[in-house]
């Protein structure tokens, strides 16, 4: 299958390659059931586990009250990493004894046909042998998705230790067996976890894991079950001179909020004239002082603040900026709570900014403003994504036209921001005569558009590789015939539930052009 996501020109590319998930996990969902219970012969539903959407299924028992999580998250299945397009090997399930009530559903949605399409049923059995399969609402599937959302309460105390990690066996060589700038070279290679263990063999071993070379790029991301108040304050004194930094995830029920943000306050400060990147996605309470200090960074080149809550952040002191962020070029904002006026400020700002990226942000109503200061401050923008996130009434045709001044435009998002009017208007014709170096438009769940509004964008956006219209029902098979015939580059088109085009004209186009994936 195809994979929708992949090649877009705002994905974050690995900051260590060594701790890379193989399992390519990017979002996941928490459940917390009413009781506790003891899962025996855990199931998926057979359609998922061969479709290889879930990538992981964790388990945990979590205080009601607190938020607080007794014991560590147990793994209860993970999904074959080695798959060929042909055949998709099964996973392996995990025994888990322990009392849980809570599971944690990691999946990657690249392998999906579509963004929307979802888990929809998980089956468990409890410790009184009676079968309960929880089946999830599609529609709440689709929002939590689209919007990151976690049930459960979070920022409390953790009585979690660190997980202890076994020493090395001692090793029948001396001290001096190795020059030092053979064992950096070996030790640049590994991962953070067999860093970790062969600081433990010896003292000098210990020096040379402990410098601060070897952690330039540091991925915490595939530890999020192991990071807690003491891996983070240890971890910090070999971070002075990190420049690419990922802790997605890291929050996560083992960690205060304030601890966290006085961690990354104390990272940041250490390592301000060389971190480049920075990735704290889902790390929620994010507070003003942080992001003060986030600001300031002058190298900054890419900056991923996903479903960040910016509680009581309406906007930043002027001085925090000071011109600061002239190398920002990817800024990644997606479901998060950023209010429009701390989004200008920033834009006003990073004049570089090349990637834009703020899916499902529900307090960014009002498109005009945005694409005001974009239009005069971030005039080299390659990259526009802003899937569900301006209310339709606040957003009519015209403003919409303004898209066709960004003529470096080479990917348009704009699934789920359908313009309250778009019938009879030129924006569309305003985009496809300006940004003929469009090879991405997605413009799905657009319910007024027609084939006739299409006609300019398939005749001058000639480099196209991917279009998005799923859900566009007034669409039929005359545009999905121009775009196969008329767009040489098209490498994917999706139409899914466009209501006009029929399964035996999809089928038809499959046949004619086995080069393009038509998604129907």
């Amino acid at each position: 299958m195809v994979e929708w996501s992949q090649g877009k020109l705002h994905a974050q590319k690995p900051y260590r390659y060594q701790d890379v998930d193989p399992l390519e996990a990017q979002h996941f969902a928490n459940y917390q059931f009413f009781r506790s219970f003891r899962t025996i012969n855990f199931k998926m539903h057979p359609t998922w586990e061969k479709a290889n959407v879930v990538a992981r299924v964790w388990a945990a028992l979590v205080d009601y009250d607190t938020g607080t999580i007794s014991g560590n998250w147990h793994l209860l299945y993970v999904a074959s990493s080695s798959h060929s397009e042909e055949e998709i090997l099964p996973g392996t399930y995990k025994e888990c004894s322990e009392l849980i009530n809570t599971i944690r559903i990691e999946f990657n949605v690249n392998v999906l046909m579509y963004p929307a399409a979802v888990i929809d049923l998980l089956g468990a059995a409890t410790h009184d042998h009676s079968s309960d399969f929880i089946l999830f609402d599609s529609l709440d599937q689709v929002a939590l998705c689209r919007e990151g959302l976690q049930i459960l309460p979070r920022n409390a105390n953790s009585k979690t230790e660190t997980s202890k990690v076994g020493k090395l066996n001692e090793m029948n060589f001396t001290e001096t067996c190795l020059p030092s700038e053979l064992l950096y070279d070996i030790f640049d290679r590994l991962d953070l976890r067999s860093l970790n263990r062969c600081a433990q063999v010896n003292k000098r071993w210990n020096s040379v894991a402990s410098d601060p070379y070897l952690y330039r790029n540091v991925d915490l991301k595939v530890y999020w079950n192991k990071i807690n108040g003491n891996t983070l304050d240890k971890l910090k004194e070999k971070l002075e001179r990190v420049r690419k930094l990922d802790m997605t995830w890291c929050d996560e029920y083992l960690i205060e909020s304030k601890e966290i943000n006085f961690n990354i306050l104390k990272i940041v400060y250490a390592a301000k004239g060389t971190l480049t990147h920075l990735c704290l996605n889902h790390i929620r309470s994010l507070s003003k002082e942080t992001l003060e200090r986030i600001f300031d960074c002058p190298n900054l080149e890419e900056l991923r603040l996903q479903n960040i809550n910016f509680d009581g952040i309406e906007d930043l002191p002027t001085t925090s900026f000071c011109n600061r962020l002239k190398k920002l070029k990817t800024l990644d904002v997606s479901l998060s709570f950023i209010t429009t006026k701390l989004l200008v400020q920033i834009l006003q700002n990073t004049h570089n900014l090349e990637h834009l990226v703020m899916d499902s942000c529900k307090k960014l109503g009002n498109l005009e403003p945005i694409l005001t200061v974009v239009q005069n401050h971030n005039q080299k923008l390659k990259s526009w994504s802003s899937s569900c996130s301006f209310k339709k009434k606040q957003n009519n045709s015209p403003i919409y036209e303004e898209f066709g001044k960004l003529i470096h435009l080479e990917e348009l998002n704009l699934n789920y921001c359908e313009p309250e009017s778009p019938h009879g208007s030129n924006c569309l014709q305003r985009i496809a005569f300006n940004c003929n170096k469009l090879k991405r438009l997605e413009l799905a769940d657009w319910k007024q558009l027609t084939d006739e509004e299409m006609i300019p964008i398939i005749s001058q956006c000639k480099q196209l590789f991917h279009l998005n219209l799923n859900f566009s029902s007034r669409i039929s098979d005359m545009t999905l015939g121009r775009a196969c015939e008329n767009l040489p580059n098209l490498r994917q088109i999706c139409v899914v539930f466009c209501g006009e085009i029929t399964e035996e004209m999809a089928e038809y186009y499959k046949e004619t052009y086995p080069n393009i994936h038509i998604l129907h």
